[in-house]
């Protein structure tokens, strides 16, 4: 039952169809580069009197971003001929059956004509530069481009047109580097910069730590000082404050005893008075008598 299933599900006769998701094509502009979305995909890339060079690509992979202006100065190499098309597909936006997907971005597809079922993919580990481009056309077509091309190109216009491309390549690779040696050179003194920026302010982070250090040295130093002084100002006020009591009561017994002596001073005056007065008296007595 199952086999029967699949069986069914997968023969050509089968009434399922997949539904491809594509972006509606607008209307066709002169373009160098031939836009294929997922409903001109089968006409533009499977027409079997034309080779077709297919640029998988995607809006968020950068580094498809980067080969356009390599797809564009191959399609001007080609521009007229009758018998390639230069064309690109956005796999973000158009479904494709799966027989014509790829695995990974950006990836180039070259259909020969009257052999689309020999499809050839281009080397990953070769450069996408326009030379090996070329290269990868010539080894993989059945005929020579240029005998269909409307302008007449000559593999001696196409060989000079390589080397224009060449040496183009090469001015701007030049100019990259010598660009990228400027910004080198730039960030080379500003690293320097702050280097020196860095190191300045680690020997003044460690003269702040040392002299922070000492300061806290002092601080303790200070502080023991002062609690120091503090006891021996709270000594020397408790004693002053028993030398004050005790002047106090000194002061009390003092007068005590000046007032005890007045009293005993007055006693013996008064004595000595009552005395004379007796031994007056005696003497007066003895005198009557005589």
């Amino acid at each position: 039952m199952a086999a029967d299933f699949i069986q069914n599900f997968s023969a050509s006769y089968s009434p399922l169809h997949r539904h491809l998701v594509g972006h509606k094509q607008q209307q066709q502009t002169q373009s160098l580069i031939q836009e294929v979305t997922s409903d001109s995909f089968l006409h533009t890339v499977m027409d079997s009197q034309r080779d077709v060079l297919l640029l998988y690509y995607s809006a968020w992979c950068g580094f498809c971003s980067v080969l356009n202006h390599v797809f564009l100065q191959l399609a001007r190499l080609f521009q007229g001929n009758g018998a390639l098309t230069v064309a690109r597909v956005n796999v973000g936006r158009n479904d494709l059956p799966w027989e014509f997907m790829v695995d990974h971005l950006p990836s180039v597809l070259f259909f020969p004509r009257h052999r689309k079922q020999m499809s050839v993919k281009f080397p990953e580990n070769t450069p996408m530069t326009v030379p090996n481009l070329l290269r990868f056309i010539l080894q993989h077509t059945g005929h020579a481009p240029w005998e269909e091309s409307g302008h007449g190109v000559e593999p001696k216009s196409l060989l000079e047109a390589e080397l224009r491309a060449l040496q183009r390549e090469v001015f701007s690779l030049h100019q990259a580097r010598e660009r990228l040696s400027q910004q080198l050179a730039v960030l080379w003194r500003e690293n320097r910069r702050l280097a020196l920026h860095t190191h300045t302010l680690e020997t003044q982070n460690a003269e702040l730590q040392e002299q922070s250090g000492r300061l806290e040295t002092l601080y303790r130093e200070k502080t023991r000082q002062l609690t120091d002084t503090v006891h021996r100002l709270q000594e020397l006020a408790d004693a002053s404050e028993e030398l004050l009591k005790e002047n106090t009561l000194h002061k009390v017994l003092l007068n005590i005893l000046r007032e005890r002596d007045g009293r005993d001073a007055d006693t013996r005056d008064t004595d000595g008075k009552e005395e004379e007065g007796q031994d007056t008296d005696k003497r007066e007595g003895k005198c009557e008598a005589s």
